[in-house]
């Protein structure tokens, strides 16, 4: 999800100084746990698939491989900068079942019913969830899909042995999640999905471990840069205490230096098919 995707949320990387190579390097990291709630939910060939928050445009290329030449995507984001850069990406690799387009996809006016809506990292944000989900299941032809994958911060952070400056670093991001008052609670996912009028969703709850060499410390390291303002505007470390531009150095020397594993934070991958109109 990129910055002010939707008109009412909490985005809290709005201060990042270079959001667009952190979204890339954060869609590397997920595209496999993605491309599985992908297979989860059944999206196939031929499909019309919604993509919500699709900021530089990762989840909307990957949908669109899997949906083919007789499939279409339409991405859509608040942030112009982030449309440009992805109708950019587009049209340098020549993918041409794909548009952008930039509004408020709670209120803006879609032509298409769709076979499917999808969204990354962006409920978690979102003010009034279940408003969106019902606005989004609207444009839904009847039995057409539902598809989320968002954080769940109730895992992350472990470490075996432990593993100190990977522990804090985790430690400071979800403080600053807690702070900014976000459900980071990945299984409040399915009474939201109820509350919206959907059918009980399916859900996974899916995470990664790794040593020295892991691309998670990059990910940590990262998210820690782009939340640094928060972490000081809420007291919850100073840029001294941080570090943040040796901090996925001293992440890997230390898993180095104790042979450890760490764990990443959780994905909640949460699906379901609509029967019928939604109300």
């Amino acid at each position: 999800m990129s910055k002010d995707t939707q008109t009412h949320s909490d985005y809290l990387f709005a201060q990042g100084t270079d959001e667009t190579r952190r979204l890339k390097r954060q869609a590397d990291f997920l595209s496999r746990f993605t491309r599985s709630l992908l297979d989860s939910a059944g999206l196939t060939s031929g499909m019309k698939v919604l993509d919500v928050g699709t900021g530089i445009g990762d989840v909307a290329f990957m949908v669109a491989e899997r949906v083919g030449p007789q499939g279409t995507v339409t991405g859509v984001d608040l942030n112009p900068a982030m449309i440009d850069f992805a109708r950019q990406r587009a049209q340098a690799t020549g993918i041409t079942n794909v548009a952008f387009l930039q509004g408020d996809v709670s209120q803006m006016a879609l032509d298409d019913q769709f076979d499917a809506v999808v969204g990354r990292l962006i409920l978690v944000y979102i003010q009034d969830r279940a408003a969106l989900l019902r606005r989004l299941s609207q444009q839904l032809r009847p039995g057409g899909m539902v598809a989320f994958q968002e954080l769940d911060l109730t895992l992350g952070g472990t470490t075996l042995p432990h593993a100190p400056v990977f522990e804090q670093a985790v430690k400071r991001i979800k403080e600053v999640f807690g702070r900014a008052g976000l459900d980071t609670e990945g299984m409040n996912l399915f009474r939201l999905f109820l509350e919206a009028g959907l059918p009980a969703p399916e859900m996974e709850l899916i995470t990664t471990v790794g040593g020295p060499d892991w691309a998670g410390h990059e990910q940590v390291a990262d998210v820690t840069s782009a939340l640094l303002p928060l972490m000081v505007k809420f007291g919850v470390a100073t840029e001294e205490e941080v570090q943040v531009k040796t901090l996925e150095k001293r992440l890997r020397e230390e898993a180095a230096r104790l042979q450890s594993v760490s764990m990443a934070l959780g994905l909640m991958n949460v699906w379901t098919r609509v029967v019928g109109s939604i109300p």
